[in-house]
């Protein structure tokens, strides 16, 4: 009788390694970073509340990963390598189903329903990221965007029960900025978008007028702060989180650089001025 535990072993591996892989903490980490930053913008925070709904958005990413996974080496043959099976990897989302509606079934209980409502449909934008909404010009550049301003305004509405004028003026700011930065991101997949036929903005428009439309959604984003700081909801203190896009887009103006210091750049100013907005909000 042959031992076969040795095999057994490297399929476990191998599945475990996958599950791994599809994690991508790199865009894990800011969907449950923006329920935390939704969560802290009420004044009494319930951290067992915070956590699990944050928990509840990692799952509807990780689902939107394992799908992304599967259509990009199964359908579309773009990733070369995936170790997981197809089977494995329908299980794994009817897992992270299961657990999602789960967290749901206890925000519900612990929160109220209107969190719950907003929390939701992140894993219908996970499931269908691809290949539905990836392959529109206008809901690719805007589903990643929806989902974190979702989770920001489900992790507020968990903690408070309702979603206030100040915490929709918030997500609409940072919708309007991250869909600028989701363009500037597919300028950097341009060429490879344009050969497998994916019309991702700059695809559909070029690269040049697609970062012209990332400006003027910059400009809006700073303009609509304006105004909600001048008339409210939001502190007047909050206008001076918009020195830091307007600062980094001058910046760019004035010394155009790669593609990719663009992006990284950008991406980095928005964390600085996500907290620059928290700090004005709480401290006002």
């Amino acid at each position: 009788m042959h031992d076969r535990s040795p095999s057994n072993r490297t399929r476990v591996g191998r599945s475990v390694r996958g599950l791994w892989i599809h994690v991508q903490p790199i865009f894990l980490f800011p969907g449950a970073a923006m329920s935390g930053f939704g969560a802290l913008l009420a004044t009494d925070l319930e951290i067992p509340i915070a956590v699990l709904h944050a928990a509840a958005v990692c799952l509807a990413i990780y689902v939107a990963h394992l799908k992304d996974g599967y259509v990009d080496h199964y359908v579309r043959g773009e990733d070369e390598t995936n170790p997981l099976k197809p089977s494995e990897i329908r299980v794994a989302i009817i897992a992270a189903a299961g657990l999602f509606a789960g967290c749901l079934v206890a925000l519900w209980l612990a929160a109220g329903s209107i969190g719950v409502l907003l929390t939701a449909p992140l894993f219908v934008l996970g499931y269908l990221h691809a290949p539905v909404l990836d392959t529109n010009p206008a809901t690719e550049s805007v589903d990643y965007p929806l989902g974190i301003v979702l989770a920001t305004a489900g992790g507020y509405a968990t903690q408070t029960g309702t979603v206030t004028a100040l915490a929709l003026t918030v997500c609409l700011v940072l919708f309007l900025l991250l869909v600028a930065i989701n363009v500037m991101l597919d300028r950097l997949d341009y060429r490879h978008d344009r050969r497998v036929g994916k019309r991702t903005l700059p695809v559909v428009l070029g690269p040049d007028r697609a970062l012209r439309v990332a400006w003027a959604l910059v400009l809006v984003s700073v303009a609509a702060l304006t105004v909600s700081s001048r008339f409210g909801p939001l502190p007047r203190s909050a206008l001076l989180a918009g020195a830091v896009p307007v600062g980094a887009a001058l910046g760019c103006r004035l010394r155009d650089p790669d593609p990719d210091r663009l992006v990284a750049l950008f991406i980095g100013a928005t964390y600085v001025f996500g907290l620059a907005l928290f700090l004005a909000i709480r401290f006002s």
